[in-house]
C-alpha cells in the first residue's frame, strides 16, 4: 500500500479508512487519499465525496469499491 508524508506525521485520532470507498484514507482537514493498488490509474488524492462536498460521488469511480465498514452520517442521508 502506497502511502504520503501527511499520512505518516498526521496524528493517528485524524486518519481512518472511514470513507463509502474501501480505499479511501481520510487525512482529517486535508485529503482522502487513494489507496486503491490494483488500479493502474488511480490518483494519489480522491476528488469525490469528500473533496467536493457530494457533487462528485465516491460511487462513480472506476476504482471504487464499497467500504463495508462504512456509515453513512445523518446529514448524507
Amino acid at each position: 500500500m502506497n502511502s504520503n508524508i501527511v499520512e505518516f506525521i498526521a496524528d493517528p485520532e485524524e486518519c481512518a479508512f472511514d470513507q463509502p470507498c474501501r480505499y479511501g484514507h481520510r487525512v482529517e482537514g486535508h485529503a482522502v487519499y487513494c489507496h486503491n493498488d490494483w488500479w493502474k490509474g488511480a490518483p494519489r488524492k480522491c476528488r469525490r465525496t469528500w473533496y467536493t462536498g457530494g457533487k462528485e460521488r465516491d460511487e462513480d469511480c472506476p476504482g471504487y469499491k464499497p467500504n463495508p465498514d462504512y456509515q453513512m452520517k445523518k446529514d448524507e442521508a
